[in-house]
C-alpha cells in the first residue's frame, strides 16, 4: 500500500515521510523538482505541482492513503485540486494538515487564513472519501527565525508578548500523523494538536536563552514591522492572511491558542513534547 507525503521536504512532511519509511511502509515523495528533493534512500520521488491538477494523475497512481498539506493562501484550491484527483485515482485515505481555530473561531468571524483552511477542510469533507484532519496550534520551529538575534545583539523582537500558546513539537504532529495513516480507527477524526505547557514570547525567550546560555531580551516591535518582514519571506497575500489574524488575536485577547488538547497523549499515549525539551533537541539548529 503506497502513501503519499506532500510537502515531503518540509519540516512536517519530511518527519512523516521519515517515520514512515522507518517502517517499512512504502513510501512516495511528492515535490515540484526531483532533482533538487534530498530524500532518504528508498523514497520513490516523483514530480508534480499541486497548483498544476494535470501533473498529479501520474503521482497518484497505485497511492491508497495521502499525507496532505500545502501552506499559505493557495492551500484551498491546492488542496480541493489534489483531493478531487485522489478521488478518480483510487485514493482511500487522506490525512490533511489544518490548523486549530477551525472549530474555535465561528465561521463569520473567521480571518483570511482561518477560511483557507476552512474550504480546505471542506473539500476533503465533502469528496467521499476517508479523511483524518489534524489541527495543530503554532510550531515551535517558529523560535528558529530567532537565531540572529541568538548570535547577535540578544534582542528577539516580536508584535506578541504575552499572549499564552501552547505551541506544538512538529516531530509530535509527525507522529500523530503515522498514526492516523497506518492504524484503523481514525477515520473521520479530527484531532486539536497543542504542545503541553502554553508560554508567551517572553517565556519561550527565556527557555531559549536558558538552554543555550545565551542573555538574550525580548523586545516588543509593531505589527507593521512584523508585517514587512513576513511579506519578504512568505509572499504579500499571505502576510495579508497572517497579520489579519494577529491583530485579530491582539485586539480581542482571543485565548484558544493558549488552551491544551489532550489529543496528543490520547493518540499517542504519551504527553506532547515541551519547548524546552524541543530546544534541548535542537541547539545545534540555533548554531
Amino acid at each position: 500500500m503506497t502513501i503519499l507525503v506532500t510537502g515531503a521536504t518540509g519540516n512536517v512532511g519530511g518527519k512523516v515521510l521519515a517515520r514512515l519509511l522507518a517502517a517499512g511502509h512504502p513510501v512516495r515523495a511528492l515535490t515540484r523538482d526531483p532533482s533538487r528533493a534530498q530524500l532518504p534512500a528508498g523514497v520513490e520521488v516523483v514530480g508534480g505541482d499541486m497548483g498544476r491538477p494535470d501533473t498529479l494523475p501520474d503521482a497518484l497512481d497505485g497511492v491508497r492513503k495521502v499525507f496532505l498539506m500545502s501552506l499559505g493562501h493557495n492551500k484551498r484550491t491546492h488542496d480541493a485540486q489534489l483531493i478531487e484527483v485522489a478521488r478518480k485515482t483510487g485514493v482511500e485515505h487522506i490525512v490533511q494538515l489544518s490548523t486549530l481555530g477551525v472549530a474555535e473561531v465561528e465561521e463569520e468571524n473567521d480571518t483570511p487564513l482561518g477560511l483557507w483552511h476552512r474550504q480546505a477542510e471542506r473539500a476533503l469533507t465533502e469528496s467521499g472519501l476517508a479523511w483524518t484532519i489534524l489541527r495543530p496550534n503554532g510550531f515551535m520551529t517558529h523560535a528558529l527565525g530567532w537565531r540572529d538575534a541568538v548570535h547577535g545583539d540578544g534582542v528577539v523582537r516580536s508584535p506578541v508578548a504575552d499572549l499564552p500558546e501552547a505551541l506544538i513539537d512538529p516531530r509530535d504532529i509527525a507522529d500523530v500523523a503515522v498514526r492516523a495513516l497506518t492504524e484503523p480507527g481514525h477515520e473521520g477524526r479530527i484531532y486539536a494538536l497543542t504542545g503541553p505547557e502554553a508560554l508567551t514570547a517572553r517565556e519561550q525567550v527565556a527557555v531559549v536563552g536558558s538552554v543555550l546560555g545565551k542573555r538574550l531580551r525580548f523586545e516588543q516591535i509593531s505589527i507593521e514591522e512584523h508585517h514587512a518582514v513576513m511579506a519578504r519571506l512568505y509572499g504579500q497575500e499571505t502576510a495579508d492572511g497572517v497579520m489579519v489574524a494577529l491583530r485579530k488575536a491582539l485586539e480581542s485577547g482571543d485565548d484558544f491558542r493558549g488552551r491544551l488538547f489532550p489529543d496528543v497523549q490520547q493518540v499517542l499515549g504519551r504527553p506532547g513534547h515541551s519547548f524546552r525539551e524541543w530546544v534541548e533537541a535542537h541547539t545545534a539548529a540555533f548554531a
